[in-house]
């Protein structure tokens, strides 16, 4: 019996360790800990929107990203075509999803508007994007994290994460699938109930500055057929912005 249970130790001490599986939540830290690392940038970027018939408009935009400290971030993106949308801008002061500032300047009219909270998951000046997917990470505490599987994505192994929020939602819950030791979404499914609405896929990946980047991003609306593609014309990190360039005045002046 003695050299039976030693026998036995024996081999549990050489089976191969297994680490153990992350949870929800710590694949969402590593997201969060990429997107802050990533705040600090200049993008311009072209946006084509489809309709259901397969028309087309196209619009081109710069955005201006600071990390302001740990918890803080801002945002300011300007339209620079086409015409009638032109130096239309977006302004964005946010601690956590709950607690924001959101400004939109049209030059038209010439007033900055505020947007309510309850409106940052609308739709970002008529594409399938929303203000919120311009306006920086969100507070993890505001979400549960499950992991449901783990599937091979574009050739990237994937967590496949259930998201619900705590908070009030347009959307009940996503589904989003994270490439392992990238931790860049490449596909996100969202849902009303038990309705898939919207489904956004982020393609065209590279490494810039140590920071996958998708240079590629199309977001559909399931229900209306109509789609809207992003692709990023060029990208700058650790630009180090000054504050005064994330002001109303600034945002009236199309930051100029």
């Amino acid at each position: 019996m003695n050299r039976l249970f030693l026998s036995l130790c024996t081999v549990i001490l050489l089976l191969p360790s297994v680490s153990p599986a992350m949870t929800g939540r710590e694949v969402y830290e590593k997201v969060h800990e990429l997107r802050q690392k990533a705040l600090d940038r200049q993008v311009t970027a072209t946006l084509v929107l489809f309709d259901k018939d397969g028309a087309t408009r196209t619009r081109s935009l710069i955005e201006y990203s600071k990390n302001a400290d740990p918890d803080a971030y801002k945002v300011l993106v300007v339209f620079q075509s086409p015409p009638d949308l032109r130096d239309v801008g977006l302004l964005v002061h946010a601690r956590t999803f709950s607690d924001r500032d959101i400004w939109a300047y049209f030059p038209e009219f010439r007033r900055v508007r505020r947007i309510p909270t309850n409106s940052q998951d609308d739709s970002f000046f008529g594409t399938d994007f929303s203000y919120d997917d311009f306006s920086g990470p969100p507070n993890l505490d505001d979400y549960t994290f499950t992991i449901l599987k783990e599937e091979v994505l574009d050739g990237k192994p994937c967590y496949v994460v259930e998201v619900t929020p705590k908070v009030h939602r347009k959307w009940s819950r996503f589904v989003a699938w994270v490439a392992k030791d990238l931790w860049i979404h490449l596909k996100i499914t969202y849902y009303q109930g038990e309705e898939q609405y919207r489904e956004g896929l982020f393609t065209d990946i590279r490494i810039v500055d140590t920071i996958p980047t998708s240079f590629k991003a199309r977001m559909e609306n399931i229900t209306t057929g109509h789609k809207t593609e992003l692709t990023v014309d060029n990208i700058q990190y650790h630009t180090q912005f000054p504050d005064d360039l994330f002001s109303q005045r600034s945002l009236e002046r199309a930051g100029k």
